[in-house]
């Protein structure tokens, strides 16, 4: 694995620093009171300004981000989130930079992490500058949450003693990877009783010292974040085409949002349209509840 490892960063470095990518011009942009404001020189270039990051609720949650791409059509589902056209810009400057640049984890589900030989990291030079700059440590921690299990010692995410993991499952799930883990001591098990605890989880990964969560998906753990009321912001990258899987949106009903910042791409990528927005404070998603 410390090979792979290796060669995985390699690959991403060299891939972050050869790409081509159009900057974002702002159309719209109103930082919210008390949220971080971030960049250096290379990212408001190409951002266009600075990125925006709220602070933790209270002193016993996190700060949760969903960052997603899709379609002109409003589908987030896809095997590959690139297929979806939400560009370089978008990839190596969002979702692979700002929005995980400031965290101290970043979160998935399995059905994300799975067979992917992958650490969810920042990998351009000047975002890896900014995140020591920041005083963060160079990779964030990795949050993998499982209902069903994984096999840890297939992963590369898993196997990497330098970069710590939170596994977030259930005691069935825990049962059948006692082993693997055991002999893993970078890995941190939290440990629920279903999908209706994770409140519960994130206090206790708060007190783990994680006070920032990046979260990348799937669908099904962005709509339970979203339903126990624990994400703040979302990233959403809107692609110019039609496309992905029919009838997948971030989440089943319609959010409360308020925008905090557009962007729109350039050149070749005229026609992609970043947007942060925030869920409103006083709204609630919880399962079973209307809002």
């Amino acid at each position: 694995m410390p090979e792979l490892f290796d060669e995985f960063v390699r690959r991403k470095e060299r891939e972050a620093v050869e790409a081509d990518l159009p900057p974002y011009a702002t159309a719209f942009d109103a930082r919210p009171a008390g949220a971080l404001a971030i960049g250096n020189g290379w990212t408001r270039r190409l951002f266009d300004g600075d990125f925006y990051v709220s602070p933790p609720p209270d002193a016993t949650l996190p700060a949760c981000s969903l960052v997603f791409v899709q379609s002109a059509d409003g589908n987030t589902g896809a095997p590959n989130p690139s297929t979806l056209g939400g560009g370089e810009t978008d990839k190596h400057l969002i979702y692979e930079g700002l929005s995980r640049v400031a965290a101290d984890a970043v979160m998935a589900g399995a059905g994300t992490a799975r067979g992917g030989r992958t650490i969810f990291s920042v990998w351009h030079p000047e975002l890896v500058r900014l995140r020591a700059a920041l005083g963060k440590p160079r990779h964030p921690a990795q949050i993998v949450a499982t209902m069903k299990g994984i096999a840890v010692e297939r992963e590369l995410l898993f196997n990497v003693p330098g970069v710590p993991v939170v596994l977030l499952t259930v005691p069935a799930c825990q049962a059948l990877m006692r082993e693997a883990l055991s002999a893993r001591p970078w890995i941190t098990t939290v440990v629920v009783a279903d999908e209706h605890q994770l409140a519960a989880a994130f206090k206790r990964i708060r007190a783990l010292g994680v006070e920032t969560i990046s979260c990348i998906g799937g669908r099904t753990l962005a709509t339970q974040l979203l339903d126990a009321g624990l994400v703040q912001d979302i990233y959403l990258t809107t692609s110019p085409r039609a496309g992905g899987e029919p009838q997948t949106p971030i989440h089943p009903k319609p959010l409360d949002l308020e925008l905090v910042a557009r962007k729109t791409g350039t050149e070749v990528e005229a026609g992609v349209v970043f947007e942060h927005v925030r869920l409103k404070p006083d709204t609630t998603y919880r399962a079973g509840i209307d809002s």
